[in-house]
């Protein structure tokens, strides 16, 4: 499929009009070759500095997938054991758990049973568990009193950053060098990869960072935590400069900075199967489904890789976002033979819109073939209710912050779905779906329409996190 250059620049500009972006790069290849390459807007807005694609990016969590391929030549070469127990290879990490030992193959797909900050305790200061002021953590040591496990090992989900810290050490460790090395030497070179670091710290060619004022659920959340709530200065009447540089601590989590270009040159690796670092029979077991609740709904876990289905069309890839100022988007579409990367020096929830936008664009405005059916009365009866979050709240911190409870009920004559927090603040209506026996799609007039799977006792909602029926709480 060729692109329509001329219509993806039109939108691109849009895009940065309309919701007032600071800038923007968008990068679209194939396994032949670079398609199309822009930059838009300001890397700096006070000095209108244009936004390249030579403008150094933090990719965040799309270094993720960096370190999974690094860790999968190791399996291939017979250096890393995905069984062996994470304990065994890094003696000094301790796991605060009752169940199964947490095993290399779970740090890979966020189902090691940890979550975004290490105890219980460090609920109100988890950032300072994730981001450091000088550089990354000593992975090792970082953990003296252990981490919690909240769940049995690979029978559920939880986004964890320091899982990928800790593959991040065991691979150094099986390759006697530094994180940072071997992605220089096993990514960067191999591909030739002349803008990239591994090392989080700041270049001359790097974009500045900006953010919005903060949502509502922030604002609850530093409520309810005590934390001081300071508005920073508005560099125009919507973007606010970044105050300060936080360092990603677990490093092989997200540290890696990027040029479009490079990031474009990666892409085309993909599209490639790993265009070497890996063979192509190890690059498609990582594309393998691992962790799926709900087969049926359009995310999925592969290794290192989120599995996803956009418009009809099957896709891998991963977002990245980094506090204070920058999201990243790398996503593939094999069938099609397109990879797309977009570059927005800003933090935001329009990330998600903003890739549905050029994804549409680029495939041709697709025909949306997901029917919206009434729920039938039986049906109904069975999925009304109220869902809470599993036991365990460090492995379940990040949605029970951004969605909280979620209810299905009856208003007027819709079926709804509402949460207590995030985009479902406000009840949205439920719709059956010919997906699958359990999959509803949520009318929530978006271009590519957010699907959950409810079978009644279970609700999951479309980024793998499952909730269960508490039939003994009130609907609000």
């Amino acid at each position: 499929m060729k692109p329509d250059t001329t219509k993806l620049a039109k939108l691109a500009h849009d895009l940065i009009t309309r919701h007032k972006l600071p800038g923007m790069g968008l990068g679209i290849v194939s396994s032949e070759k670079i398609l199309f390459m822009e930059g838009f807007g300001y890397s700096e807005i006070e000095t209108k500095t244009e936004h390249t694609v030579k403008t150094v990016q933090r990719i965040g969590s799309i270094t993720k997938t960096m370190t999974a391929l690094a860790a999968m030549r190791l399996v291939e070469q017979g250096k890393l054991d995905m069984e062996a127990e994470v304990t065994e290879l890094v003696p000094s990490i301790r796991f605060n758990s009752k169940f199964s030992p947490v095993r290399v193959k779970h740090l890979f797909t966020h189902t090691s049973g940890i979550g975004e900050f290490p105890e219980l305790k460090d609920y109100s200061g988890a950032d300072l568990k994730l981001w450091g002021s000088s550089g990354q953590f000593d992975i090792p040591n970082h953990y003296p009193n252990g981490i919690d496990v909240d769940f049995e090992p690979g029978s559920d989900w939880h986004y964890a950053n320091h899982g990928w810290g800790i593959l991040g050490e065991i691979v150094a460790r099986a390759e006697e060098d530094t994180w940072h090395n071997v992605i220089h030497k096993v990514i960067f070179e191999t591909l030739g990869m002349e803008d990239s670091y591994a090392y989080d710290d700041p270049v001359k060619e790097m974009s500045v960072g900006y953010h919005r004022d903060l949502g509502q659920d922030e604002l609850d959340r530093m409520e309810i935590i005590g934390d001081e709530l300071v508005y920073g200065d508005l560099i125009d009447e919507t973007n606010i400069r970044a105050a300060k540089y936080d360092y990603v601590g677990p490093a092989a989590a997200g540290s890696v900075m990027s040029s479009l270009e490079d990031m474009c040159v990666f892409t085309k690796s993909l599209l490639n199967k790993s265009a070497g670092v890996v063979s192509e029979e190890t690059f498609e077991t990582m594309l393998e489904v691992q962790y799926a609740p709900d087969p049926n709904l359009s995310t999925r876990m592969g290794l290192g890789f989120q599995l996803k289905t956009i418009f009809g069309h099957s896709a891998f890839g991963h977002n990245g976002s980094i506090s204070g100022g920058w999201n990243t988007v790398m996503l593939l579409l094999p069938e099609s033979n397109l990879g797309i990367m977009i570059h927005l020096n800003l933090t935001s929830d329009l990330v998600d819109e903003i890739t549905n936008e050029i994804v549409y664009e680029l495939l041709g405005n697709p025909k949306i073939e997901i029917s919206k059916k009434p729920i039938a009365s039986d049906e109904e009866s069975s999925i009304i209710g109220v869902y809470r979050h599993r036991t365990g709240f460090v492995a379940r911190s990040r949605p029970i912050r951004s969605l909280g409870r979620i209810q299905i009920v009856k208003k007027g004559t819709n079926v709804c779905i509402q949460s207590r927090r995030g985009e479902w603040r406000d009840p949205k209506i439920l719709y059956k779906s010919d997906l699958g026996k359990h999959v509803y799609v949520v009318d929530d007039g978006k271009i590519n329409p957010t699907l959950v799977s409810i079978n009644g006792k279970t609700l999951t909602v479309d980024r793998l996190v499952s909730l269960d029926k508490d039939n003994r709480a009130k609907t609000w």
